[in-house]
């Protein structure tokens, strides 16, 4: 009987874990340029949120791809969360302006983990469809074309289930 009951459990888990990933996410945040943003304004376009570190190797090799997906997609946007809470905003500023980085930098905050929850390491990347459903959560490192492959990968997916 306890087995049945623990079976039971993990499957009622495994299936609530699977409809919170399926559902929409939002949040909201304001970025290092003092600009309001609102994740469902980008309903209708991929965005792939990073989680990353000014201390992090991987994470500054990144940033040129991120800025060059973010520039050279009109249906994508990207959103730095930026995971460092002891760091000084000027000193992030500084950052943002010598690694040239292009979309909208935001630090981490309650409302953002909520909605996503906490990266496992960093960088993480998670890719929200435009229907603001996550696709894909992403450790380590991502270039622009992986972000396309993954984005291709699930327009496929989805055109084959309708």
């Amino acid at each position: 009987m306890n087995n049945k009951i623990t079976r039971y459990t993990i499957l009622f888990s495994a299936l609530f874990c699977l409809s919170a990933s399926a559902s929409a996410v939002d949040f909201s945040f304001t970025d290092m340029e003092n600009e309001s943003h609102q994740l469902s304004q980008y309903k209708g376009k991929w965005v792939l949120v990073n989680f990353w570190a000014t201390w992090c190797p991987p994470c500054r090799k990144e940033i040129p791809d991120l800025s060059d997906f973010h520039l050279e997609h009109d249906d994508a946007v990207v959103l730095g969360v930026n995971y460092e809470p002891g760091l000084k905003d000027e000193r992030l500023k500084k950052f943002i302006a010598l690694y040239l980085v292009a979309y909208p930098v935001t630090r981490v905050n309650g409302e953002i983990i909520n909605a996503l929850g906490e990266p496992r390491g960093l960088p993480t990347s998670i890719l929200i469809d435009p229907q603001g459903n996550i696709a894909k959560r992403i450790s380590g490192m991502v270039d622009e074309r992986r972000l396309n492959t993954i984005i291709e990968q699930h327009q496929s997916k989805l055109a084959q289930e309708k």
